[in-house]
């Protein structure tokens, strides 16, 4: 039961009196922390910035408040219409079964407000408890008339629990909603062939095995099962339809249950939810579970029935721990339960809790009317805006290990403005025996990155908590009362090893910036693009700007035959290669590189050997130019000749200079999601700690602006450093990451614009001397011609 504020006061200083009669405060624990930001656990995904959203939230949803909050914490996708909602949900007269239960919030309402937003993408959950697939194929396609950034579609909500409305024959059984599914998929993807469409699973194959005779044999391990997860795949498999994503939702403690120390341990549970999901995938669809991503649309504390550590500055910490492990893991969007929710007095507040606030609630904020904004923050609400520092589309998340991770988590992500973040967790929670609970001082050692002699430092802890309780009107609205919001300051670093004592019950974010930022002397050489060549039906074509003035001397090649040495195993037989310049006229063209004056053939090998150009056999009808050029904008163009077909390369080399430089290099070919992709290699010329600027884009859609008839729909842009298969940076949907500054780089570099919800992608990133690839694959819809554009970012 509850304990009210008397008994409460009774309690601590009980505690404090303990303490005063002789018992040791604890001591500070260390822990060695490492970070290898070479290492790259795996690029971020702005889906992984997700909270829930529902009709029931009404005017608070609606107003400027409400996006205040969503933009303060930097939220890039919303789930909408709710939990079990969704389940009871009709979104044209936005009711609810059975009788008709008219919500505050539709759909088109919802959508208005994201809109409002510019880079909040949403995902929605249709109605399986008692809706039909035609009813959710028309849903996607209002919005896909509408013009709204939906792009992902759940079919129902927890459709394996009793608790979820459910009025099919057999209810909460596997193989209806297997069968079902597959009658939803192919409705929503004939309203969107671009819609993502996702299944719910429950993790496990004899997991809420609600209809024992329906088990159904393991595959791969011969095993019959007849659990949720065995037979919703095993039925998808059988009927050869293959899910976008499935979906899982994680509450690791069960009401009346809770347990602080518990729930403290239980982020890492990500990483087994992971490896458990990827077998079963692996096991009952093959070779087709490499396609199938994974997303976590629900995750708070406590499964129902929320008490007071949901509102306690323990969830708090649980949030930044799960959100830490899970950006480590196999998923890919997380979305936190809830924007909004309802404050409950009645369910667990017992002492043995931490926290002052003798009530629950799933919301990062609650709805009070009489708060300065009619909003209450609650500790998750700030933790939510540290999380927001930690990394967005295009940055990447790297190793980072804590020697003590039982108390002291760490985590890292190496951002594309040449920053490092650090987000540290220290899990030890004050108790009366030990009110004060356990600091760490952790040691830093940082592998692959100088620092900055001082960091930005972001914290909340027991301090901002506690003052939020003695608030004098009650509210801890971060304008208002600014000490009860986080704390921001500044610490001194001073070199890759360092230490920083952390106190207990604090989630701490650390802003590394390098230690030299992009230099004037660092510059883009070469670059190489490799795609399919066909004819003159599908061409690669590399275009560069040579800025400055004087003249520059390129070396532009067009290789085909010569890939057959380098193990390419279909390259483009016989290439033809011409540079045009920006009025669309050809300067130079080529066909069979060494068949001109063997001076010629002989200052081509010398190029190829200054520049690092692999060497071409002589006679070969691989294509080669050595030409020079002033400033201005050039495109080569590589063909297959009479009609050649295969993987080809553009080449484009810088040779000698008069002051001019390459500032922009892009490559253009056919890309599809069925292996043909268009990879795009570039050199940075750098020295020491030397950085470079780099703009990197990946452009499908939007080149039907320029009159292409024939380009891929939704291009997915990969940038992984030569020589190794380390994704550093990566980007799907460039607008979900419009607040990162991505169109002021379009602008000072003189990049065409992108529409603000193109499917185009795009990253800015700061990188140092060496070589990259820039690979771009169709990830849905219509194939064809995709663009790679990589600039300088002019320093100010």
């Amino acid at each position: 039961m509850a304990i009210n504020s008397f008994m409460k006061s009774l309690f601590w200083a009980a505690a404090a009196a303990l303490m005063a009669g002789g018992a040791a405060l604890a001591q500070p624990e260390v822990s060695t922390v490492t970070v290898n930001v070479g290492t790259v656990v795996r690029p971020f995904d702005d889906r992984l910035a997700g909270i829930n959203v529902a009709t029931w939230d009404n005017a608070p949803l609606l107003d400027s408040a409400s996006l205040a909050v969503a933009l303060a914490t930097d939220v890039r996708l919303m789930r909408f219409p709710g939990g079990s909602t969704a389940d009871t949900y009709h979104w044209a007269t936005n009711s609810s079964d059975p009788t008709p239960n008219y919500h505050g919030v539709s759909f088109d309402q919802f959508e208005t407000v994201l809109a409002a937003s510019n880079h909040i993408q949403s995902i929605i959950t249709t109605n399986y408890g008692s809706g039909t697939a035609q009813e959710a194929g028309a849903w996607v396609a209002d919005a896909l008339a509408k013009g709204y950034n939906v792009k992902y579609w759940e079919i129902g909500n927890e459709c394996y629990g009793g608790w979820e409305n459910d009025t099919h024959t057999l209810p909460h059984d596997p193989l209806t909603y297997a069968l079902q599914a597959i009658q939803y998929i192919s409705a929503m993807k004939q309203a969107d062939p671009t819609a993502r469409v996702g299944v719910v699973l429950a993790l496990g194959e004899d997991n809420y095995a609600n209809y024992p005779s329906e088990a159904v044999k393991n595959p791969v391990t011969g095993a019959y099962h007849s659990g949720w997860d065995a037979v919703v795949l095993s039925t998808l498999a059988q009927n050869q339809v293959t899910p976008d994503f499935v979906i899982y939702h994680s509450y690791p403690e069960n009401t009346g249950q809770e347990s602080d120390t518990g729930l403290m341990q239980a982020g890492s549970q990500w990483l087994t939810a992971a490896a458990t999901l990827q077998s079963e995938l692996n096991d009952y669809l093959g070779a087709a579970a490499a396609s199938v991503e994974m997303l976590n649309t629900e995750n708070n504390s406590v499964s129902s029935n929320p008490g007071k550590q949901s509102t306690s500055l323990v969830d708090g910490l649980y949030m930044a721990d799960s959100f830490g492990y899970i950006c480590q893991s196999r998923f890919d969007a997380w979305v936190w339960w809830a924007l909004y929710n309802s404050q409950d007095t009645v369910f667990n507040n017992s002492p043995s809790l931490y926290g002052w606030r003798e009530y629950g609630d799933y919301g990062i904020v609650e709805v009070t009317g009489a708060e300065p904004n009619g909003l209450f923050y609650f500790p998750t609400y700030y933790v939510a805006k540290i999380l927001s520092h930690f990394a967005r589309a295009g940055d990447a998340v790297v190793a980072a290990q804590s020697s003590l991770s039982s108390l002291l988590d760490v985590f890292a992500a190496r951002r594309t403005d040449g920053s490092l973040s650090l987000l540290v967790v220290n899990k030890s929670i004050p108790t009366a025996g030990n009110p004060s609970g356990v600091s760490v001082t952790a040691n830093f050692a940082l592998s692959g990155f100088t620092p900055a002699a001082n960091a930005a430092e972001y914290q909340y802890g027991v301090p901002q908590d506690s003052r939020a309780e003695t608030d004098t009107n009650g509210s801890v609205d971060p304008i208002s009362d600014p000490l009860a919001d986080v704390q921001v300051g500044t610490v001194g670093i001073g070199g890759a090893s360092f230490s920083l004592t952390f106190p207990a019950a604090s989630v701490t974010l650390l802003s590394l910036p390098p230690a030299q930022g992009a230099s004037a002397n660092s510059r883009l050489v070469n670059i190489s693009s490799n795609g399919y060549v066909e004819g003159t039906t599908h061409l690669l074509d590399a275009g560069f700007i040579i800025a400055g003035s004087g003249s520059e001397q390129v070396l532009v090649r067009g290789v085909g035959p010569a890939l057959a040495g380098y193990g390419v195993s279909s390259p483009v037989s016989n290439v033809q290669l011409q540079i045009f310049d920006a009025g669309g006229n050809v300067l130079y063209a080529n066909n069979g590189w060494s068949g001109g004056t063997a001076t010629n053939t002989s200052a081509l090998q010398a190029a190829f050997s200054s520049t690092g150009a692999f060497p071409l056999p002589v006679g070969s009808l691989d294509s080669a130019l050595l030409v020079s050029l002033p400033p201005g904008s050039y495109t080569a163009e590589v063909s297959g000749m009479n009609g050649a077909a295969g993987t080809g390369l553009a080449e484009v080399y810088e040779v000698s200079t008069s002051g001019t430089r390459l500032h922009n290099i892009s490559c253009r070919g056919y890309v599809d999601n069925a292996g043909h992709a268009l990879t795009d290699g570039f050199y940075i010329s750098a020295s020491g700690p030397e950085q470079e600027q780099v703009l990197i884009r990946g452009v499908g859609p939007t080149l039907a602006n320029f009159g292409l008839t024939s380009f891929a729909a939704d291009p997915t842009l990969k940038l992984i450093p030569a020589g190794t298969t380390n994704v550093i940076s990566a980007d799907d949907d460039w607008s979900d990451s419009t607040a990162s500054g991505l169109s002021s780089a379009f602008a000072l570099t003189g990049a065409f614009a992108l529409p603000p919800l193109s499917r185009d992608a795009a990253v800015e990133i700061v990188l140092p001397g060496g070589g990259y690839t820039a690979q771009v694959t169709g990830t849905n819809g219509p194939a064809g011609d995709a663009l790679v554009e990589i600039y300088e970012v002019p320093q100010g």
